[in-house]
């Protein structure tokens, strides 16, 4: 490759990274006093081993090839002899199969540093040290991570490495400008927010009280934040500050999270938004440290999430609603203008903001800021409705400040249109 390193550079390069590889080996399998086949010397002289070979004949590689199968067949040896001790119930080895794997690696990264950019074999070798050192944290992570959030981590592959890369880019229809690609690229990105917000409010967020909950609630949704946090709120026999600030805080989250999905889409609308998202947003968050002034102590912990959001159906469901909301705002748009997008955004703020949000950043329609404004406000109108349903008289508070947020909202999005 052009971008190659000069010989002498690259077979230093190839030198260097051996040697570190083999410190990092032996700093970790040093623990004990068993040997194993590789190291600080050994590392470095498969490195070079390997680029020389590879030099010898660069056409096919035959040479190397050769090498890298008697250092795979000399790590297979060890490793029959690791299994054969495990089985004795004995455990003198470390390692299993990653020390005939380090010692692959080894030999592979001569020849990528004479023949490739060095930031390959660099990258190969320092992602190799980081496995070895975190043995014990991916073990104890492994041990910890449910088999379920696997199986949603494959979903999520497949929703954007299998589906994704092959829908067609064409329009739908010639009155639905919105294409399967977009449609599929609104699923993903949604399902990345959700999916990863759910993990940091499971898995980061417990044990730090009901606000931290709430604020990482919010980027996932504020209203199951609001309905959750409200619950608790009626079955309390004093008034618990921490959750009214929680139900508020959640929502100033929101806005930080419109925003966001806007601007990841449509940096021009991001950019319109931002004032006007920054403003209700810090509203929200005096409002919710009002109320948590207003008593002491943290409050209970934050409610989990009651389920994992990334499943098939729900990104099916994401999708239809994408769609329906694409083409009621191609026919209501294209007839009434803006008038026809604020009544859509009025209608689908009681339930989604994210797929309206995406679909006007796609799509550009007239006054897409205020549709936006305008579904939040709806959103808030619904939200401070559930505080006050599902906390009775003790959700008065966020209630109201949520309702104050919608009028506020919704005269914005009127004075703007």
């Amino acid at each position: 490759m052009n971008d190659a390193p000069s010989l002498p550079v690259g077979l230093a390069l190839a030198l260097g990274l051996g040697f570190f590889l083999g410190l990092a080996y032996e700093e970790h399998y040093g623990q004990d006093n068993v040997r194993r086949p590789g190291g600080i010397r050994t590392f470095p002289t498969l490195s070079l081993t390997g680029a020389v070979l590879w030099l010898l004949e660069p056409a096919q590689g035959l040479a190397f090839l050769a090498f890298l199968l008697f250092v795979a067949a000399s790590g297979l040896l060890y490793w029959r002899a690791w299994l054969g001790l495990q089985a004795g119930g004995q455990t003198m080895l470390r390692g299993g199969l990653m020390v005939p794997a380090c010692a692959m690696t080894a030999a592979a990264i001569g020849p990528a540093s004479v023949s490739l950019p060095s930031w390959i074999p660099v990258g190969l070798t320092m992602a190799v040290v980081l496995l070895i050192r975190a043995r014990t944290s991916l073990h104890a992570l492994a041990a910890k991570l449910p088999g379920e959030e696997i199986t949603t981590a494959a979903r999520f592959l497949v929703l954007a490495g299998v589906i994704l890369p092959v829908l067609p880019r064409e329009p739908i229809a010639a009155w639905l400008p919105v294409t399967p690609f977009q449609v599929w690229l609104a699923v993903v990105a949604m399902s990345a927010i959700s999916w990863g917000t759910y993990l940091l409010q499971r898995y980061v967020s417990r044990g730090h009280g009901t606000l931290i909950g709430a604020l990482l609630g919010g980027l996932w949704s504020s209203t199951a934040v609001t309905v959750a946090l409200a619950r608790d709120l009626r079955g309390a026999e004093t008034r618990q500050p921490a959750i009214e600030a929680g139900i508020v805080a959640a929502t100033a989250v929101m806005f930080v999270r419109v925003g966001v999905v806007a601007g990841v889409f449509n940096p021009g609308l991001g950019l319109a938004l931002a004032p006007w998202l920054a403003g209700f947003s810090v509203a929200a968050g005096l409002a919710a440290g009002a109320m948590l002034l207003a008593g002491r102590g943290p409050g209970p912990e934050a409610p989990l999430p009651s389920g994992n959001p990334l499943r098939i159906p729900s990104a099916l469901a994401f999708a239809a609603l994408f769609i329906a909301i694409s083409a009621a705002m191609a026919l209501l748009g294209g007839r009434f203008g803006t008038a026809g997008v604020y009544a859509v955004g009025a209608i689908v703020g009681l339930g989604d903001l994210d797929a309206f949000t995406i679909n006007l950043a796609t799509t550009p329609q007239p006054g897409a800021v205020g549709a936006i404004l305008l579904a939040c406000a709806s959103n808030n109108a619904v939200k401070g409705g559930y505080a006050l349903a599902f906390g009775g008289s003790r959700g008065a508070w966020p209630g109201l400040a949520l309702a104050a947020l919608s009028i506020a909202g919704l005269a914005v999005a009127l004075a703007i249109r």
